[in-house]
């Protein structure tokens, strides 16, 4: 139990002593709210919370909104990147004083933190699952969902994986709101370049071989090879958790296209893009190769016009599309296909068919919702959450009834 998990776990146990307090911190001009949105975790995760403070902002106009946050280095950084009142509340005993001395009425969690559970503990709050991105991974599905009131998923396709996957979970707390992250302005980051651009954004390799959809170690340094050999302008966006796990393949073969696009990059401009937003580069790339991932589900929804491809690192078609639907009408790059990766990039870049394919992906995936509306619908369900929590009465026997 000396790894970091262990000592993670340790913690949570030692939390959970009713004299262990630490106190009650506020940054910011309040820590009453009528809705919190609620981070339980170290600041390696703090990008699963970032990605979604515009859209609390926007909620924070209509209903007063605080970050509650469990983690003192998680809270010290968010200072820097929002507005909205900040309240740290590092110990079980904390929070339950913090939630005794306010009426919260509804509570947002951005993932499945085991933490989540300590706040859910309340039967006062509504509690709403939303997550940090859309994705046919098996991490996006848990039987945790059953335990919250609501669940926010981004359309139809979220809602079939989880009725296929989670028995006994209630179709009616799925609701679909769209992809409020990706409401944001974002610009163009990179050089205007005559090329076309490709970026290549792969995900990380998951804590276990079941969320292992990573392309780095088997097909990231031939994708790159092959790529600067069509002569395209190669922008290559590693995952933030890339390199989490300690050495590994993924590490030598992250290492290896760097170290190749840093040759190549002394006669012809490309690009390590590590600090950039991602959704910037999105503007800048007409192509995007990336892995079974929120990354790419992102990209169809902002830039269904543009081309993109998904890999399968396993080399399992019928495995792929059994998965992901976007694995089954996209082209998908393997060690089978890879050395064919020009001609796959063409027909992403102007083929017809890939077109009316993510045309009709887009529609599954995100149930008609358009760019720039997805944020309104997130607030429109937190309002009826609301509502009908308030409109409920119980009858004798501790039952729901609606008035």
């Amino acid at each position: 139990m000396d790894s970091n998990t262990g000592n993670y776990l340790k913690s949570l146990v030692r939390d959970t002593g009713p004299a262990r307090r630490k106190g009650i911190f506020v940054h910011g001009s309040r820590q009453s709210a009528e809705v919190i949105a609620y981070f339980g975790d170290s600041l390696d995760k703090l990008y699963q919370l970032e990605q979604w403070l515009p859209a609390f902002e926007r909620l924070n106009q209509s209903r007063p909104v605080a970050v509650v946050m469990r983690n003192a280095e998680s809270f010290a950084t968010a200072k820097g990147i929002t507005d909205l009142p900040l309240v740290l509340a590092e110990t079980q005993p904390d929070l339950i004083d913090l939630y005794a001395q306010n009426d919260y009425r509804l509570a947002i969690y951005v993932n499945n933190s085991m933490r989540n559970f300590q706040s859910m503990a309340d039967t006062s709050i509504i509690h709403v699952h939303v997550d940090h991105g859309e994705s046919d991974k098996t991490s996006s599905i848990s039987n945790q969902l059953k335990a919250y009131d609501k669940v926010f998923v981004a359309g139809q396709a979220a809602k079939d994986r989880c009725l296929r996957a989670v028995w006994g979970i209630d179709p009616n707390k799925l609701i679909s709101i769209g992809r409020p992250p990706l409401d944001g302005d974002f610009k163009p980051v990179l050089p205007t370049d005559p090329r076309p651009t490709v970026l290549y954004a792969p995900t990380w390799q998951g804590e276990n071989e079941a969320n292992n959809f990573t392309s780095v170690d088997v097909l990231g340094p031939e994708i790159i090879r092959q790529l600067l050999a069509d002569g395209v302008r190669v922008v290559y966006r590693p995952h933030p958790r890339l390199t989490d796990m300690g050495e590994s393949a993924v590490q030598k073969a992250d290492a290896e296209i760097r170290s190749t696009l840093s040759a190549a990059a002394k006669g012809s401009e490309q690009f390590i893009a590590t600090d950039q937003s991602i959704f910037d580069l999105f503007e800048d790339a007409d192509v995007l190769i990336s892995d079974i991932s929120s990354v790419s589900l992102d990209f169809l929804y902002l830039h269904t016009d543009k081309g993109l491809i998904v890999t399968d690192r396993h080399d399992d078609p019928t495995g792929t599309r059994s998965q992901s639907a976007i694995g089954t009408e996209l082209g998908v790059l393997s060690s089978s296909t890879v050395q064919g990766l020009a001609e796959i990039v063409e027909q992403a870049l102007n083929g017809s068919h890939a077109l009316s394919s993510r045309q009709r992906l887009k529609s599954h995936y995100f149930d008609g919702h358009q760019v720039g509306g997805s944020t309104q619908a997130f607030i429109n369900a937190v309002e009826r959450a609301i509502s009908e929590r308030e409109n409920s009465t119980l009858r004798p026997d501790g039952s729901a009834a609606t008035d």
